[in-house]
């Protein structure tokens, strides 16, 4: 997708760190008039660039929460399936089809590792699912999940 010019890939950086800064605020960080830049962000949403804006609500101890990684392997014949069951997790946050020795991928975020070895042993018992690995984040180093999601929605 074309993001547009410098100006407007300058503008859509400003956004997707802080959605909330006023027009005048980017007006002024990207050289332009006020008018200028309500009119880009008009064009960029129009033209589907700009999907949205959204509130990203902080997690109860989200400083301690602990994300983590897990690989499952699965009955060929389930995996399917078992996509709408992981569904019904809420701290499950992503679950992807992959390639490998695991056949799904899904990305966690629970308070504390006793949580993380309880959904791990519930989910390696449900039907379908042969294994259950996992690797926890130590830390996030880069993070451009606003950008992957805008993208993903086109």
């Amino acid at each position: 997708m074309d993001y547009g010019d410098s100006i407007d890939r300058n503008l859509l950086s400003i956004l997707e760190e802080n959605a909330r800064v006023p027009a005048s605020e980017l007006a002024r960080r990207v050289g332009l008039a006020r008018s200028s830049v309500q009119e880009r962000i008009e064009r960029l949403e129009r033209r589907g660039v700009i999907l949205g804006y959204r509130a990203i609500v902080g997690r109860r101890g989200a400083d301690q929460s602990v994300c983590a990684y897990l690989f499952i392997t699965t009955a060929l014949r389930a995996t399917q399936r078992l996509f709408a069951v992981l569904r019904d997790y809420p701290e499950i946050l992503t679950a992807d089809a992959i390639s490998g020795p695991a056949n799904i991928l899904c990305r966690v975020s629970v308070d504390l590792l006793e949580d993380l070895e309880a959904l791990i042993d519930e989910l390696a018992r449900i039907e379908g699912i042969e294994s259950v690995t996992y690797s926890v984040v130590l830390s996030n180093k880069i993070n451009r999940e606003n950008a992957l999601i805008a993208h993903k929605a086109q």
